[in-house]
């Protein structure tokens, strides 16, 4: 079953929703992570690259949403990566 473009729509809609407030969370929690980093046991995520990739990360977030935003659908070989 193709799913219709008002199906498509909404689903898109709760995504950018979901972008947005999490976009929001990450705001208020920034100072928060700031102290937190500065404390010793950060060190050894620092050292193993997890704040490095958790920006990756949010980059490509943030990469599919301008794709939604501009109407264009991310290449499948991209979400493939996502999964990975």
């Amino acid at each position: 079953m193709q799913p219709n473009e008002e199906d498509i729509n909404k689903k898109l809609l709760l995504v950018k929703k979901l972008l947005n407030h999490t976009y929001d969370i990450l705001k208020l929690f920034r100072p928060l992570m700031e102290e937190m980093v500065k404390m010793e046991e950060a060190k050894k995520y620092k050292n193993i690259g997890m704040f490095e990739k958790a920006g990756y990360l949010f980059g490509e977030i943030s990469h599919i949403c301008n794709e939604i935003e501009n109407g264009s659908i991310p290449s499948n070989t991209f979400l493939e990566n996502l999964e990975n």
